[in-house]
């Protein structure tokens, strides 16, 4: 099976996005109860990380400026109503502090009734076992569109000499980019996404992922300047036949890529060897599950392999456990989904200097790899992944094998109990022969 998370905001929407950039920029005006104001420019990556820069005027009137990492977790009161909470911690200052001075990390909270559409607005606390009577209302939080960021603004939270002050730069367009051109003429990036989008259970998470996928790499193929083709195996069409025709059917050129993505169901059978998944190609669960309705991830990759594109890539968001077993959660968090330009030249490391063939699934032997009616927590975290390593605030190249290490790690951080009570851990398997 499989799950999906995403991070913050659309708060006051009933509607849960996912937001799939590398980093949200968020803008924060609260009290405390003595009632000195704060204002706070929140950099969100994913679950695990983010940070805040937070300036003030200290007792004796010196303009103070903060650092506080933040970790996010989810969970339910025992009054039904659940809550999505930000915990701030490592408070460090920016500017000089006076002998002695200490800040108090604010942590940031979101309610939701049991019986309520929407999430009530975001509130500080200082009590970490979210006592409601701590909370105080923050006076405003909302995304901020990195085009209207102007220097000024980043000069109240950054020195002029910090690598992130520089790559926010970059990345609100604030810095002439010159990017040498490169040949890609005759490229060609192929996305083939097998989607179980009619299944009762997680079709409209397999849906979802469908379309977040065909968005996000057709704009890769946008930003590289190379053509792009789509093969979705999907409603009707997802069967076996079609997923071996579909795969026959793949031309591909000596500079072509090629990206394979299976959502759906996925088990092994008892006395399997292969590490990877079978991926189950029916429609419904009346069905018998045979060698003629179910398919091995590692048969695509010897399939994709023996093509003859420059880069395959093959992913599988399904569980790897045993027939019968299959597992999703409602857990979801809140988000607001935006892009943010990448830094075109570590898109070129990944997509155009890399040659090889790359596979991973979201589980391994025994796990499950878990959804909500949004996405799978795999699909999520690679793409998030993906869209970190090259954002400008990476300052260093990445290769596929950190991305999907990355990826990994983020889809077990998703299923961990601080974000996902009911989920079991999935860590994923994965085999990376990518040169450069």
């Amino acid at each position: 099976m499989l799950r999906l998370l995403s991070i913050i905001l659309i708060l006051l929407s009933t509607n849960i996005q996912y937001s799939l950039q590398a980093q949200i920029l968020y803008k924060v005006n609260f009290h405390d109860k003595n009632l000195s104001r704060y204002e706070g420019l929140l950099v969100y990556f994913n679950e695990s990380r983010s940070y805040m820069r937070i300036n003030y005027h200290a007792e004796n009137s010196k303009y103070q400026v903060v650092n506080v990492n933040y970790k996010s977790s989810t969970g339910t009161f025992s009054d039904g109503s659940v809550y999505f909470f930000m915990s701030g911690y490592s408070p460090k200052f920016i500017t000089e502090d006076s002998a002695g001075q200490k800040y108090n990390p604010d942590h940031f909270i979101w309610r939701k009734g049991k019986t309520e559409q929407t999430w009530n607005n975001p509130s500080t606390t200082d009590d970490p076992k979210l006592s409601y009577a701590s909370e105080i209302p923050v006076d405003s939080f909302f995304q901020i569109n990195p085009y209207s960021v102007s220097e000024t603004f980043l000069r109240k939270f950054f020195w002029d000499n910090e690598p992130d002050y520089f790559s926010l730069r970059r990345l609100c367009g604030l810095v002439d980019i010159t990017i040498n051109p490169v040949n890609t003429t005759g490229t060609k990036l192929h996305l083939v996404v097998v989607a179980n989008t009619l299944i009762g259970d997680i079709g409209p998470s397999c849906k979802a992922d469908r379309d977040k996928l065909d968005y996000e790499f057709r704009s890769i193929a946008e930003a590289l300047g190379i053509s792009y083709q789509k093969y979705f195996a999907d409603e009707n069409n997802f069967n076996k036949t079609y997923v071996q025709n579909t795969l026959k059917s793949i031309k591909s050129g000596s500079d072509d890529i090629v990206v394979f993505v299976y959502r759906g169901h996925g088990f092994r059978w008892n006395n399997q060897t292969d590490a990877y998944p079978m991926m189950d190609l029916r429609t419904s669960n009346y069905v018998n599950i045979d060698k003629t309705t179910s398919m091995g991830l590692s048969e695509v990759y010897n399939t994709l392999k023996n093509k003859n594109a420059r880069l395959n890539i093959i992913l599988g968001d399904c569980c790897n456990n045993y027939v019968g077993l299959n597992q999703t959660t409602t857990t979801s968090f809140l988000n607001s989904q935006s892009d943010n330009k990448p830094d075109i030249k570590k898109l070129r490391g990944l997509f155009v200097d890399a040659r090889g063939t790359l596979i991973c699934a979201a589980a391994r032997k025994g796990e499950y790899s878990w959804a909500n009616p949004f996405g799978g927590f795999f699909t999520l975290s690679f793409i998030q992944a993906m869209k970190e390593k090259i954002s400008y605030f990476n300052n260093n190249n990445s290769s596929w094998n950190d991305v999907i290490t990355y990826a990994t790690k983020l889809a077990k951080d998703k299923s961990s109990p601080q974000l996902c009570s009911n989920c079991t851990l999935q860590t994923g398997v994965s085999y990376v022969n990518v040169s450069y």
